[in-house]
């Protein structure tokens, strides 16, 4: 099989300025920190460098935790992009100057950032404000906004302010568990329908309301796709120990790291990161 470009997803680390509920990683952060390695700037861009030798240009998501608090970032970022396609997802929670700074030294670059609006703990008219200055310089990619029930009815509102901004409102759905109930099954028709408005996707996929089972199925999960975790560990995929057991392919910081030969099954029961809708091998009747 053509492998194709590969995408890594990369949990630059686990160290977030925000305290979100609704994340995977609430009330652990204090632990979690623990597996965050944080390498001299020129030997992280010299292990991308061998990346890019080895399978040549290719795309890297950033998350964590928030990246634009990672030590460096700015030089590591400017590095990358001269090597790789990056997406970064952050809150914007960085003051207004620097990130014009920022964008000053990468706008010349191929770099997106996607914004994360938290309302528990941003402003809302200081993220809009700081989305309008990336969406100015043509390198903002989605507005991202989490269908968390609390804070389910102000999409709409949400929704109208960004519209007429000109910046791309999309929503994600809630995994997890609130009130005694597992989310995203339990969406209510109502909550459902305001959440269709808005409804972001992946590869031209819907997120999910309703979990997709991917058991089994043959997927290039760890083939032309691997997530990066802080310490170097590389797994098959993000979601892929939800009901399931995820598969370690190696250590990024190894020389010898390589990804999978070819497509294996599926490991998971669920696929809440849709990235089955990029990574599925279809069957000859789909």
């Amino acid at each position: 099989m053509k492998r194709g470009k590969i995408t890594f997803t990369w949990d630059i680390h686990l160290a977030c300025n925000y305290r979100c509920p609704y994340c995977w990683f609430h009330g652990q952060w204090e632990e979690l920190k623990k597996n965050n390695k944080y390498p001299e700037p020129e030997k992280l861009i010299g292990h991308w460098k061998r990346i890019r030798d080895k399978y040549g240009r290719v795309m890297i998501t950033v998350a964590g935790g928030e990246p634009l608090i990672y030590p460096g970032y700015q030089e590591i970022f400017e590095a990358l992009s001269g090597m790789h396609d990056i997406e970064i997802t952050s809150n914007l929670s960085l003051g207004k100057d620097e990130l014009e700074r920022f964008i000053d030294r990468i706008r010349s670059r191929d770099v997106r950032i996607s914004a994360s609006y938290h309302p528990g703990f941003a402003r809302f008219e200081e993220f809009v404000e700081k989305a309008g200055i990336l969406n100015k310089h043509g390198m903002l990619g989605n507005v991202l906004y989490l269908a968390y029930p609390p804070q389910l009815e102000k999409i709409p509102g949400y929704k109208a302010v960004m519209n007429r901004e000109g910046l791309h409102f999309s929503v994600l759905t809630f995994w997890g568990r609130y009130e005694g109930k597992d989310y995203p099954a339990s969406y209510t028709d109502r909550e459902k329908e305001i959440i269709g408005l808005s409804l972001g996707e992946r590869s031209g996929e819907k997120f999910q309301v309703e979990p997709k089972r991917t058991a089994g199925r043959l997927c290039k999960a760890g083939h032309t796709y691997a997530v990066i975790h802080p310490d170097g560990e590389v797994f098959r995929c993000g979601g892929g120990g939800v009901g399931g057991k995820n598969v370690k392919i190696g250590n990024f910081f190894d020389e010898d790291f390589a990804l999978l030969d070819g497509p294996m099954p599926c490991h998971s029961e669920i696929c809440p990161c849709n990235e089955w809708a990029f990574l599925l091998v279809k069957d000859e009747k789909e």
